[in-house]
């Protein structure tokens, strides 16, 4: 992890918007220019995510924008475009801005940037979340099937609703599982079985990361190289926000200073969880 500065690097603009279910829409962003005139950099990572600045208001707003994070689900460097997917739950400025994106829409967004890095020895892929997590694992299966050689795929998404289930590209040798919101950290737990060099990817619901986190890191004791979480989303995030602006500038200082130190991320991760916990925020 690293400080960033918190404003946009890039504009673009929407050039097509389509349904992918009933609760997933597809924004593809055209025209991307630098604000400062540089150049986006090359595709990154498969799980890679960027800040994506959206109209909206609120304490956090930006000249009438407010920022949310999502996954870059495709680049179409032959067409100089970026695929988004926004999954519509909840609500708040993403949700609804989302509902009626439109060709011609302008958007701002910082420099994508992501994390999944299964070792080269991984004998299984672990790849698992909710819905918001669909547009990460996508693009996984998806550049995966383009390599000559890579290990198999278990492959665990919660659902609230089916009909949000996609095609995925599977392998023989690979498992995928749908299931209910409430069965999924148990199911990761399964998943991961006795197999010591498994590479986990989970993301999703906050308090979830953290369950699935706690298993990896101090139940199983599996090395932070093996696995990956991150938390996508809370499910109390109108009341989060809200103490956590009431808790002032010094909770900010303090996560600057964790997030410019020179630890690991899982490091950094622990004491942010403590900063956090420490103000009722977790």
């Amino acid at each position: 992890m690293t400080v960033r500065n918190d404003r946009p690097q890039f504009e673009a603009e929407v050039t097509a918007v389509s349904r992918v279910s009933p609760h997933m829409v597809r924004v593809a962003l055209g025209g991307i220019r630098g604000l400062d005139g540089s150049r986006m950099p090359e595709g990154g990572v498969s799980d890679e995510f960027f800040g994506l600045w959206v109209p909206g208001a609120g304490a956090d707003a930006l000249n009438g924008r407010v920022k949310r994070y999502y996954t870059v689900r495709r680049r179409r460097a032959d067409a100089g475009e970026l695929d988004v997917d926004l999954l519509l739950h909840g609500t708040g400025p993403a949700t609804e801005w989302a509902a009626r994106a439109a060709v011609g829409d302008v958007v701002m967004f910082d420099s994508p940037r992501g994390h999944y890095a299964p070792p080269s020895d991984s004998t299984r892929l672990v790849l698992c979340g909710d819905a918001t997590a669909l547009p990460a694992i996508g693009r996984m299966l998806e550049e995966r099937a383009e390599q000559d050689s890579s290990p198999p795929a278990s492959i665990l998404i919660a659902l609230d609703d089916r009909a949000d289930a996609q095609l995925l590209p599977i392998r023989p040798g690979d498992d995928l599982c749908w299931c209910s919101p409430k069965d999924l950290v148990a199911g990761v737990r399964s998943r991961i079985g006795d197999d010591s060099r498994s590479y986990v990817w989970f993301s999703g619901e906050a308090a979830d990361m953290r369950a699935v986190r706690a298993m990896l890191r101090r139940e199983l004791n599996i090395p932070t190289a093996r696995w990956m979480t991150m938390g996508y989303w809370r499910r109390d995030s109108e009341r989060w926000s809200a103490r956590f602006e009431a808790a002032g500038p010094e909770l900010r200082i303090a996560i600057d200073e964790v997030l410019s130190s020179s630890v690991d991320d899982e490091t950094q991760s622990d004491l942010l969880e403590e900063l956090l916990a420490a103000r009722g925020l977790l």
